[in-house]
């Protein structure tokens, strides 16, 4: 076994990371994003090799020069790379960076990287993390787009993305919906819409990656949903469709721990935070005809999980939240994803229909004690996934305990203590959130007719 590597050593290496170039290839049917990378340890040189593939369509229109959209998604995406020797330096030869944009990327790789920094035990802060040094030229003008009012909507395959799918589908007939490497569940949707469907492949340079890994070098987890964002953008411009319209709720803005003075949120790239800085960022260095925001985020997951169960019920034995078994198309019953999304679930989804999609009741099996813990315990560290806040889910969980007799409580129930606390369900609609006019009027409707 590879000893691990430690941050602080390979610093001392003064290894470097380089962007070195991003091409366009297009042909008939397709446009490819080629993206290269390079590594250097001392003299030795390891380079990546990033693609990106997207099949053409009736839709799709590439009159326009797309470069500064796909410039920068070779930054977000340089991050899986980048993180392996996490160097000091990284060197972008294939464009120009204002300080200010240099500033921005340091925040999304810092506060992107929160959980790897945590779980590797780094000491870092922001300004020192990563220092970038780009070209001087090419500099990178906004794209101007004659954008329709039109949405593309991310789907992931979770209740999230569904219920805002359900909610818009007939509001937004013309919806667009995209998924990257589409799981079984996301791709159930896109074949029952192919004429709306966006499916782009992704293919990390996975082999040497894992190669690095098992080398004992630096690995964790990294700010997805901020390259969804960027190919996002791409995906508007050449659809001219304005909208990109996410599914994050309220609560991934909380934050899982705090280490050293920084807020570590493994949900980072969704939270309203980052949003707001992404929007500023692509308004005024990409495009101000392409608009992102989240639908859902308004919401927190108590209402999402009732919005689920009476609008997707079609999706019930569909819909896949579990990253564990996301490849096989299951639920794999041991992971914080599937405890969280059985507990938001059990007071609106009936017991007998919950366990045949879950394959048990998890509130009853002792093996998830330790993540119940952690999902329901706030001295206890949150688990490293997209899962609510600890009032989410006591309050799910205090309702679902009192409608058992208490002879017939679940394992993970009976020593449980009910929190007698006021949660209030009460939307805010005026509280931090970019929804547009039409989009808000959509989600008041239908909240304005949930009762729990």
């Amino acid at each position: 076994m590879a000893i691990m590597k430690n941050f602080e050593t390979l610093r001392t290496l003064n290894n470097k990371f380089i962007y070195k170039s991003y091409e366009i290839v297009e042909s008939d049917e397709a446009i490819a994003l080629h993206f290269l990378y390079e590594l250097y340890e001392g003299e030795k040189v390891t380079p990546f090799y990033h693609r990106i593939e997207l099949k053409k369509d009736e839709k799709l229109s590439t009159d326009f020069s797309m470069d500064t959209a796909v410039f920068h998604i070779g930054l977000a995406e340089a991050i899986s790379y980048y993180k392996i020797a996490a160097p000091k330096v990284f060197y972008i030869e294939c464009g120009y960076l204002t300080q200010q944009q240099k500033e921005w990327f340091k925040k999304l790789y810092f506060n992107g990287l929160g959980e790897f920094i945590y779980l590797n035990k780094i000491n870092v802060t922001q300004d020192d993390l990563v220092e970038f040094i780009t070209a001087d030229e090419p500099k990178f003008a906004k794209i101007k787009r004659d954008t329709q009012e039109r949405a593309i909507i991310p789907i992931g395959g979770g209740k999230d993305s569904l219920v805002s799918y359900e909610l818009l589908k007939d509001v937004f007939p013309d919806s667009l919906l995209f998924s990257m490497n589409p799981i079984v569940a996301s791709k159930e949707i896109l074949d029952k819409h192919p004429k709306s469907a966006i499916e782009l492949k992704r293919e990390l340079d996975l082999e040497k990656i894992l190669d690095f890994n098992k080398r004992g070098y630096l690995n964790g987890h990294i700010p997805f949903s901020s390259i969804v964002g960027f190919i996002s953008i791409w995906l508007g411009l050449l659809y001219k469709s304005r909208y990109i319209v996410l599914s994050n709720e309220s609560s991934a803005n909380e934050e899982n721990i705090i280490y050293n003075g920084q807020k570590i949120n493994h949900q980072y790239s969704k939270s309203i935070e980052f949003e707001n800085d992404f929007r500023w960022y692509v308004k005024n260095f990409v495009t101000e005809d392409v608009e992102y925001f989240s639908f859902l985020r308004p919401l927190d997951e108590i209402h999402i999980a009732k919005l689920f169960s009476e609008h997707a019920r079609e999706h019930f034995f569909t819909f896949r939240s579990c990253n564990v078994g996301s490849k096989k198309n299951e639920w794999c019953g041991k992971c914080p994803k599937c405890l969280f999304t059985y507990i938001m679930l059990c007071n609106y989804i009936d017991d007998a229909t919950l366990q045949k999609i879950f394959g048990k009741d998890m509130l009853d099996d002792e093996a998830l004690r330790e993540l119940f813990d952690g999902l329901s315990q706030s001295e206890a560290v949150k688990p490293f996934e997209c899962v609510g806040t600890y009032d989410e889910v006591n309050y799910a969980l205090t309702q679902k305990y009192k409608s058992y007799a208490k002879e017939q409580l679940p394992k993970l129930l009976q020593n449980y203590e009910p929190k007698e606390f006021v949660y209030n369900l009460a939307v805010d609609f005026e509280g931090e959130n970019n929804l547009p006019a039409k989009f808000q009027e959509v989600l008041r409707e239908q909240v304005a007719k949930l009762h729990f």
